[in-house]
């Protein structure tokens, strides 16, 4: 079948009817308009069906399991590093075990290894990322998992597959 992603970001965006009465286009302007393009772009690229930005994370930390799938930057128009996150299955919870649930949060998250993983990455330990990535166990056969075993075995030659994405890439800055 074919292989699809999507994008999701969160905030206020305008939105409506654009141009001349003989070619209306219902668009949107602002700039997660381009942000949802590249989280859509960056989960294509790291085998993520569903690519969400930080914000959207954070509003899904009680809902669903995440995972950190890139770091990206535009040089020209910020200083800050954004991180994309995959966004995975829905957390369920047994109604008698919600209370427990809640008060372990994160140490349950099946992706905790990873995400720790990902940071250490980030940050670039590579050695470190790579062994917590071998403790982590839960859906590492997802083209997501795959795909960044590939990008950490490729980091030991080339630490700078650990920079962020957009950081040499002009059609990302």
């Amino acid at each position: 079948g074919k292989k699809f992603s999507i994008g999701i970001v969160s905030g206020e965006v305008k939105c409506g009817n654009m141009g001349c009465e003989g070619m209306k286009k219902f668009s949107f302007i602002g700039s997660l308009a381009s942000w949802v393009h590249v989280v859509e772009r960056v989960g294509r690229l790291r085998g993520a069906d569903i690519a969400i930005c930080g914000s959207t994370h954070e509003e899904l930390t009680n809902v669903a399991y995440t995972r950190s799938i890139q770091h990206v930057m535009f040089p020209k128009h910020s200083p800050r590093t954004l991180m994309v996150y995959e966004a995975g299955k829905k957390k369920e919870v047994a109604e008698e075990e919600w209370m427990y649930q809640l008060e372990q949060g994160a140490s349950n998250d099946p992706n905790r290894m990873f995400n720790t993983s990902y940071e250490l990455f980030m940050n670039g330990d590579v050695e470190g990322a790579a062994a917590m990535l071998q403790q982590s166990t839960y859906d590492m056969e997802s083209d997501v998992a795959i795909k960044y075993k590939e990008r950490l075995e490729a980091a030991a030659s080339d630490p700078s597959l650990c920079e962020p994405y957009g950081k040499r890439d002009p059609i990302m800055s």
